[in-house]
């Protein structure tokens, strides 16, 4: 299986373990399981680890990035609705004083307003909301590839504590069962009452390995709750395996791979698109044309609320018509000729029945809805810019500064990669080779320690000899529990640089 492959599946692995942690109940959710593997343990990391989650929470703002661009291509909409009481009474404007007001009133409206605007940042924004969606998706997974390695080295940290207790573990065996041999021969008469005493320390030494042994386990475990999101208990058991292996890469191909897909530099690279499409838009958008198209529709309702003054009114308009109406048939009976295309009428038609009254408090009876319609207005206005004061410059300069410490940035990551893989590598390869020698050392050590025991309780060697075994096959197993783990961090260091796992499956 291809490292890709690997990648792959490592990924969509976690995915449907969070998908289906998300349908356990959150109360439940909230605890850890009793068991977890490596991938277990980031999958848990991704639904809960707030940092990741804050960062994750970027991908929304940037998918409404994207659809507020697509969106300037739309006219807003603006509406309004409104009422006003005005109070009866004189009207004043300043010094100005208009005739007193005999009724409260009531006035409403409505107003419907259509706009859109079309420039070059219109144009523009929407390969520029594109580009920065896909900076952030590129951030987004180069935060997952850092969880992904942080928790690693943190679940090998608790392992290595684990082992380290086992190691203390055995040590205090040690010492007991050296304890029971000396105190065997103290007790015949074999040995000196001083080396009873001095097995007894060395005993207590044991005892203080195991209890610093432990103390550190407790730590790595908190430092793993934290990396994960989750409170881990010491009933939690880490069930992966790692094995020691031979080394074998490519150092070229890991090389070809870590620039090619190494998640951080495709966030670089990402956000140099980004950079450089912004630097387009800023140095082409300031110097286009723009055009504003804006339509308004309105509408008003006007109530008095005294009835006597809505049917004043009324007599008032029949009383004026009745006037004209005599005044004219006057002229028409008093002038010789009379009026051109004018016939005598019967004023008395014109005036105000019941059913006028009516009419004329119905036709006032409009607040709140009953709106009439005020003539609709259309506008559209060009605009150029000239001279800005040489903001546009300033700006475009700066936009352009910005993709240029983009593309430093992403040079800079590329050059920290090729050192990180090939010292990683180099580092690898040591650490096995280290492996190898550790584990023949120890094997050495512990025959060393049987042979010292044996000899000891025959009286063929004093207590020196079988401590310095002892404390030699300790620091045996140390350095040999050191190699182990100082390899497998340096592979995670090496999956780190490259971008990539590269553990057999």
């Amino acid at each position: 299986m291809t490292a890709l492959t690997h990648r792959t599946a490592r990924r969509i692995a976690p995915r449907f373990l969070l998908g289906a942690a998300l349908m356990i109940p959150a109360a439940l959710r909230a605890q850890a399981p009793t068991q977890i593997t490596l991938e277990d343990a980031i999958a848990l990391a991704k639904g809960s680890s707030p940092t990741f989650l804050s960062t994750q929470n970027d991908q929304a703002a940037a998918d409404w990035q994207v659809r507020e661009a697509y969106a300037q291509f739309l006219p807003s909409v603006d509406a309004g609705l409104g009422g006003t009481w005005q109070q009866a009474g004189a009207q004043r404007f300043g010094t100005i004083v208009f005739d007193d007001q005999v009724t409260d009133w009531y006035f409403s409206g409505y107003s419907i307003g259509l706009g859109m605007t079309i420039d070059g940042n219109t144009i523009f924004g929407v390969p520029n909301a594109r580009a920065n969606k896909r900076a952030t998706e590129a951030s987004i997974a180069a935060a997952e590839f850092t969880l992904e390695s942080s928790v690693a080295f943190q679940y090998m940290a608790v392992l290595r504590a684990q082992d380290g207790v086992a190691v203390a573990d055995r040590q205090l065996e040690r010492a007991r069962q050296n304890l029971q041999i000396v105190q065997t021969r103290v007790s015949t008469g074999a040995a000196a009452g001083t080396e009873g005493r001095q097995a007894e320390v060395d005993l207590g030494r044991a005892e203080v390995a195991q209890i610093q042994a432990e103390r550190t386990l407790r730590q790595a475990r908190l430092l793993l709750g934290e990396q994960v999101g989750l409170a881990l208990d010491d009933a939690v058991v880490l069930s992966s395996e790692f094995e020691v292996f031979e080394p074998t890469y490519d150092v070229g191909e890991l090389l070809a791979t870590a620039i090619s897909e190494h998640p951080s530099l495709g966030a670089l690279r990402a956000r140099e698109s980004a950079s450089r499409a912004a630097a387009h838009q800023a140095s082409t958008s300031q110097y286009l044309p723009s055009l504003r198209v804006s339509a308004s529709f309105r509408g008003q309702a006007q109530e008095a609320l005294n009835r006597g003054y809505v049917v004043s009114q009324a007599e008032n308009r029949a009383a004026s018509r009745i006037a004209g109406c005599e005044f004219n048939n006057t002229l028409e009976n008093g002038l010789i000729g009379g009026l051109p295309n004018y016939t005598v009428q019967d004023c008395t038609q014109f005036h105000l029945t019941q059913a006028d009254r009516d009419a004329a408090l119905a036709a006032n009876n409009v607040f709140p809805f009953d709106f009439t319609s005020i003539p609709a207005t259309v506008s559209a206005t060009i605009s150029l810019p000239i001279f800005s004061g040489f903001s546009r410059e300033r700006q475009v300069s700066e936009a352009r500064n910005r993709a240029e410490d983009a593309e430093h940035g992403r040079r800079a990551e590329e050059l920290r990669l090729r050192t990180a893989v090939t010292g990683a590598y180099d580092n690898l390869v040591s650490a096995y080779r280290v492996v190898q020698a550790e584990q023949r050392n120890r094997a050495l050590s512990e025959e060393q320690l049987q042979l010292q025991q044996r000899r000891y309780a025959l009286g063929a060697a004093d207590l020196l000899l079988l401590m310095d075994a002892q404390t030699t096959l300790t620091t045996a197993e140390q350095a040999n529990l050191n190699a182990v783990y100082d390899f497998h961090y340096n592979l995670i260091a090496l999956e780190a640089a490259v971008g990539q796992p590269l553990r057999p499956r």
